[in-house]
């Protein structure tokens, strides 16, 4: 019979997704074949798995930190809002349409139930153990019928629940109590433990606190999580973006903060360099601060365009490029990079046609088909940022680009979704100054990325940066590991394979 522990919270952000995580990675290390699993999210960052399947950025980590490939059965439903009270819906990797985000239909409810319980039905044939997160809070009164990623999924299976709540944000003990009090008996039965995450202080003031939650809530504390800021795992939701630095900057870099940035976690790779800051700019920016400018990602192109251009970002980054500093577009990025963008089918928003930045000499139109895929491709010889090599990264995106006559492509993709194809990508302008790409992921090629910060340091009149390039995947790991150390170290894990049991 599968083991399985189900994360919930007192609230977002109080540290479900991390603790998902070092579970996944502690369960692997103790012999089992885990899985995680997480049934409803709304959310920006997205992954695209090796067979071409959408599913939530922390959901990919989680699998990764367990050792295995994600899948889409890992995220059977995927929301990812557009604005306007609209949402794309993905289900089990694939796009459904755009719905409005009212879910209160019954049959749209137990539809939902049904994709539910068969993604989860079929992680629990495949592996010996699942670590289940939840999403918000369980006891949000007015969602209760609606909520289908707390209580209805745990009791599909009846899978145990451990409760997490921010002792850094104040209020955890009343979260707790509340949030207990609040459930349905038959909901709150299923809640065997309470972890109380991100604590700093004097643990010894803590401790009366932890006796009157076994006292009057009949859960024992499992673990009381210290607050961790140097773990560097890629976060779930913008809620965490912040700027990002890895030691005394010598090379910045501004990435537009959009209204609907998606893939943030395209970037944390370049705060891991030697003297490079990543900040996440609003358009009150003076750009001229900084050696590149990135705009990245969105899940609303269009929307996001004009938001550039009724800020005043979209003059001050076509400034910048004039004044010769590097200027690059990811994917909806990339688009916005160009000189025509055309929407026949109205599948952004109520624009048949938009006028670009005008960096590059591009023409995007928009098709109802997404594009998801996982690539291996080649950077193109002749740039002055990089050398040819080979790189990987993975497409969202719903738009066809074409470049004009003399536009040199940036890639060559060789392979897409396993597939062995010769397809351009991307596109540079002849000053080697702007430049785009719909691959996400670039700059977590660690040749790649090195290259690129040494051309701004060039750029600047900074010397190269010593040593070998900073492997990411490395780091990666040895991330794992410190956090599955630190949750080790204060969870109480016999207590936890007892509750898995049950």
């Amino acid at each position: 019979m599968t083991k399985s522990i189900m994360i919930q919270g007192t609230a977002s952000n109080v540290g479900k997704s991390i603790l998902t995580i070092a579970l996944c990675r502690i369960l692997t290390q103790d012999g089992y074949q885990v899985a995680p699993f997480k049934s409803w999210n709304m959310a920006l960052n997205s992954y695209v798995t090796n067979n071409g399947a959408e599913i939530g950025r922390a959901q990919a980590v989680q699998a990764d930190a367990a050792g295995i490939d994600a899948t889409a059965d890992m995220q059977p439903l995927l929301v990812k809002p557009k604005g306007e009270g609209q949402a794309q819906v993905i289900v089990r990797g694939s796009p459904r349409g755009d719905f409005g985000v009212d879910r209160k239909n019954q049959d749209y409810i137990n539809w939902a139930l049904e994709v539910i319980d068969d993604s989860l039905t079929a992680l629990s044939q495949q592996f010996e153990a699942l670590v289940l997160e939840g999403a918000g809070s369980p006891a949000e009164i007015n969602m209760k019928e609606q909520d289908l990623a707390n209580m209805k999924v745990a009791k599909l299976k009846q899978t145990p629940v451990l409760l997490v709540a921010d002792v850094n944000r104040g209020g955890a003990l009343a979260a707790v109590v509340g949030t207990l009090k609040l459930l349905e008996p038959a909901d709150r039965d299923l809640v065997q433990g309470i972890v109380l995450n991100k604590f700093r202080g004097d643990f010894e003031l803590l401790e009366p606190g932890i006796e009157f939650l076994e006292e009057k809530t009949g859960k024992p504390v499992v673990g009381v999580l210290p607050y961790c800021h140097d773990i560097k795992i890629p976060d779930e939701d913008s809620v965490s973006l912040a700027n990002l630095s890895s030691t005394k900057a010598e090379i910045k870099i501004a990435v537009i903060n959009l209204p609907h940035l998606s893939n943030f976690t395209d970037f944390d790779a370049l705060a891991l360099e030697p003297k490079v800051e990543v900040d996440y700019v609003s358009a009150e920016a003076d750009l001229s601060d900084y050696e590149a400018v990135i705009i990245p990602g969105t899940k609303n192109t269009t929307a996001d365009l004009k938001y550039l251009k009724d800020t005043g970002l979209a003059a001050k980054i076509i400034k910048a490029a004039e004044d010769e500093i590097i200027v690059v577009g990811i994917c909806g990025g990339y688009q916005i990079l160009g000189q025509k963008l055309l929407d026949p089918n109205l599948t952004e928003g109520d624009d048949k046609a938009l006028t670009g930045l005008g960096l590059l000499d591009l023409e995007t139109t928009f098709r109802e088909e997404k594009a998801t895929h996982q690539v291996q491709a080649a950077v193109n010889d002749g740039y002055e940022f990089c050398s040819a090599q080979k790189i990987s990264g993975y497409e969202i995106h719903m738009g066809q680009t074409q470049r004009g006559a003399g536009v040199e492509p940036l890639l060559t993709i060789t392979e897409r979704s396993g597939e062995k194809v010769t397809m351009p990508d991307g596109a540079v302008n002849q000053a080697n100054l702007v430049w785009g790409t719909y691959l996400h992921g670039i700059f977590d090629n660690d040749q790649f990325r090195r290259e690129w910060i040494n051309y701004l340091r060039q750029q600047k009149g900074l010397a190269k940066l010593a040593g070998d390039s900073i492997e990411q995947r490395k780091e990666l790991e040895a991330s794992y590991d410190a956090l599955a150390e630190m949750v080790r170290e204060n969870l109480d894990l016999e207590l936890l394979y007892r509750i898995m049991e049950k």
